[in-house]
């Protein structure tokens, strides 16, 4: 297929003019994240019904034609999957692109499976097997073969077609603006920034630990988020999270502790001592300044009972609404909204099944419920 490769700043404010004169436009990224806290964009593809163009991040030193092209209101930009996506375009540009609609979530509205792939979006609609033998490839590395780049273009040239036929379909459902409000959803997840004074609760088995080794594990769990986005390596590059762990349950006293507790060489050699500090400071505190213990979910009085009722209420809707249960909560969403109901969990924001579309869905049944449980 044809396509144009940008490199320079005067392709890319060219590419992104003729754009913005499109009512919608199809985007995706290419991006690394193996070692790295943030994703390492690789290749930008946009097309605009027109034009298939490969921005090349790593070439360009201004993308400020991009950026206006992101934050243009006037023009739609579809993505399969995008959550991601959304990341690299927060992480690269520090905004996200509005309006946004994901292909992915309008085709689960339309009863497609959840987790549709592309490629199966692609030979659904199309017939076209693509050929996604590139996937894995290292989009840092230059210069990007004729396949890369083919397999880049393909992403966008298949992708707006395939929108235009699932905003024809799902206009007379009546889903479209719950749609939209998912996807506004899947950004403002990707926008939320993990607090490192609450990153030790997501450390697993953190439940098991008394007060004071909880205690420890919270001050190393927030050092190691801000050293892991100051360093921009992943956080279990700068720590293991089973090797926090250890220290904050046994709370050693010495390099060689460590090394007992399983620690690597090069955790020990840059990190043990700033380590073993956290935990003469977690001994040093007062009771009142020990953290609440840490309750498992799992574990509460009710948990199954509440999950399972909540699940059947789901089917119910599910069946009433034309739905699939998967679209409407997932695991993850239940335990959240449990959370929040017993208080488990500082939240800044109410729970996704208790809020949006899927709040008016339910029209007051999960909250009745929950008053149940």
């Amino acid at each position: 297929m044809n396509y144009q490769l940008i490199k320079d700043c005067v392709q890319l404010a060219q590419a992104c003019e003729q754009a913005r004169r499109a009512p919608a436009v199809a985007l995706d990224t290419e991006f690394v994240r193996t070692r790295t806290y943030y994703p390492q964009t690789g290749l930008i593809q946009l097309y605009d019904g027109e034009t298939v163009s490969l921005i090349d991040p790593l070439a360009i030193d201004d993308m400020s034609a991009f950026r206006d092209l992101l934050l243009d209101i006037s023009v739609t930009k579809f993505l399969h999957a995008g959550s991601e996506d959304m990341e690299v375009f927060l992480n690269a540009f520090g905004v996200m692109p509005v309006p946004f609609i994901d292909t992915q979530v309008l085709a689960a509205f339309l009863n497609h499976p959840l987790s549709t792939g592309f490629a199966t979006m692609v030979e659904t609609y199309s017939g076209v097997v693509l050929d996604k033998s590139e996937a894995r490839t290292d989009w840092l590395a230059r210069p990007l073969t004729p396949k890369q780049l083919n397999y880049a273009a393909a992403d966008v040239w298949y992708l707006l077609p395939i929108a235009r036929r699932l905003i024809d379909d799902i206009a007379g459902t009546g889903w479209l603006e719950a749609a939209q409000d998912e996807c506004r959803l899947m950004q403002q997840r990707r926008a939320e920034s993990p607090d490192p004074q609450e990153a030790y609760r997501d450390i697993g088995n953190a439940w098991q630990l008394r007060t004071r080794q909880l205690a420890c594990l919270k001050l190393m769990a927030a050092w190691r988020l801000n050293k892991a986005r100051e360093r921009d390596l992943a956080v279990n590059f700068v720590v293991r999270e089973e090797h926090l762990w250890q220290v904050a349950r046994y709370l050693p006293g010495s390099l060689g502790e460590l090394d007992s507790l399983g620690l690597s060489g090069s955790e020990i050699r840059y990190h043990g001592k700033t380590l073993l500090g956290f935990v003469e400071q977690a001994k040093a505190l007062p009771q009142a300044q020990l953290p609440e213990p840490a309750v498992n979910l799992i574990d509460m009085p009710g948990y199954r009972n509440a999950f399972k009722l909540i699940k059947a209420l789901v089917q119910d809707v599910a069946k009433d609404n034309g739905l699939s249960p998967e679209l409407i909560a997932s695991r993850r969403q239940i335990n959240q909204l449990l959370n929040w109901h017993w208080k488990l969990r500082p939240f800044a924001l109410p729970p996704e099944l208790a809020s949006g579309w899927r709040d008016t869905l339910f029209a007051g049944r999960l909250h009745a419920l929950l008053a149940e449980v």
